[in-house]
C-alpha cells in the first residue's frame, strides 16, 4: 500500500511538472502576442504597460508589477523605454530577463548616459531584425525554460518567422510602388519600419517621444521632402500631421505601432503588420 502511494504521487509531480506553463511577463502589448504565438498554450503571457497607456510616460504601480514579479521570464524592448525597469528589477532577482536591445545591431539616435544607451527604441518594427534574431532568440530563451517543450516552440517560431517573411515581401513592394512618394513620420515610431523595407522616411516632425514641434522642425521637414507626392504617418498628432500635409499637399495616415488588445484586426503582431500594410497600400491609390 505504502508503495502504490508513492507511486501515485510520483505520477502527480510529474503531471504537475510535465503540464506547468511558463509565466511570461512582457512590458507591452504586442511583444506579449509574439511570446503567445511562439509558446503557444504552453506560456501564460501577461504585459506590464496597459494598452490604454502612454509607454514613454508609464510608470508601474503595485497592482502593475504582480505578474512582473512572478514570471519566469521577462522580455522587454531596451534602449531606455522600460526607463522605470532598473528602480524595479530586484523584483526579479534570480530570475531571466532579456530585452531586444541585447540583439540589436543599429539602433538610430543613439546617445549614452552613464553606462547606459539610449537610442530610438521602436526595433520591434524592423521586420528583418524580428524575423531574422528577434523570434528565434525568443524561442530559444523558452527552450532553455521548458526543454520539455522546446520542439513546439521551435516549430513555432519557424511558422512566424516564415508569415514575417510573406509581410516583408508585402512592405517591400509597397517601397517599389511608394518609389516616387517621400513619407513624413510625425514621430520617430515608424523610422526602423520603413529603413528596414528600404524606404526610410525624408524627415521626422517631432524628434523625441512626447515634444511638441519647434518652428525649425517643421521647416526641415517641408524644406527636406521634395517629393510632388507623399504619406504624413502620424499616430495621434492628427493636428500637426494635417498641418504638414497641407503645406506638402500629402496624404494623411494614421498608423498603429503597439496594436491594440480590443481591436481584431490589431490584436497580434501579424495582424498589425498587415493591417499598417493595407493601409499604407490604400493611401498610395
Amino acid at each position: 500500500m505504502k508503495r502504490l502511494s508513492l507511486s501515485v504521487i510520483f505520477v502527480l509531480v510529474f503531471i504537475n511538472v510535465s503540464f506547468a506553463k511558463l509565466n511570461v511577463s512582457t512590458s507591452i502589448f504586442l511583444l506579449s502576442t509574439i511570446v503567445k504565438q511562439i509558446g503557444g498554450d504552453r506560456v501564460n503571457v501577461s504585459y506590464v504597460i496597459p494598452s490604454s497607456a502612454n509607454p514613454h510616460l508609464f510608470s508601474p504601480r503595485p497592482r502593475d508589477l504582480i505578474n512582473f514579479k512572478n514570471a519566469d521570464l521577462f522580455i522587454g524592448v531596451g534602449y531606455g523605454f522600460e526607463f522605470w525597469f532598473k528602480r524595479i528589477s530586484y523584483l526579479r532577482n534570480g530570475k531571466t530577463n532579456i530585452f531586444l536591445s541585447d540583439w540589436y545591431k543599429n539602433p538610430i539616435e543613439v546617445t549614452k548616459v552613464g553606462n547606459v544607451e539610449l537610442a530610438n527604441p521602436h526595433i520591434w518594427l524592423d521586420l528583418s531584425f524580428m524575423k531574422n534574431t528577434a523570434v528565434p532568440h525568443i524561442a530559444k530563451t523558452l527552450c532553455k525554460l521548458d526543454s520539455n517543450n522546446c520542439d513546439l516552440f521551435k516549430k513555432n517560431a519557424l511558422t512566424m518567422e516564415n508569415e514575417l517573411d510573406k509581410i516583408i515581401i508585402g512592405y517591400k513592394e509597397f517601397a517599389k510602388k511608394a518609389k516616387d512618394f517621400c513619407i513624413v513620420d510625425v514621430k520617430p515610431a515608424f523610422e526602423y519600419m520603413f529603413r528596414s523595407i528600404g524606404k526610410p522616411t525624408c524627415g521626422v516632425v517631432i524628434k523625441r517621444g512626447n515634444e511638441m514641434p519647434k518652428v525649425g522642425d517643421v521647416r526641415d521637414v517641408v524644406e527636406h521632402c521634395k517629393c510632388k507626392r507623399g504619406i504624413v504617418v502620424y499616430i495621434d498628432n492628427l493636428q500637426t500631421a494635417k498641418s504638414i500635409a497641407e503645406v506638402l499637399g500629402y496624404v494623411v495616415l494614421r498608423l498603429n505601432p503597439l496594436g491594440d488588445p480590443k481591436n481584431t484586426r490589431e490584436n497580434t503582431y501579424i495582424k498589425l503588420l498587415n493591417y499598417n500594410l493595407s493601409l499604407l497600400n490604400n493611401a498610395l491609390k
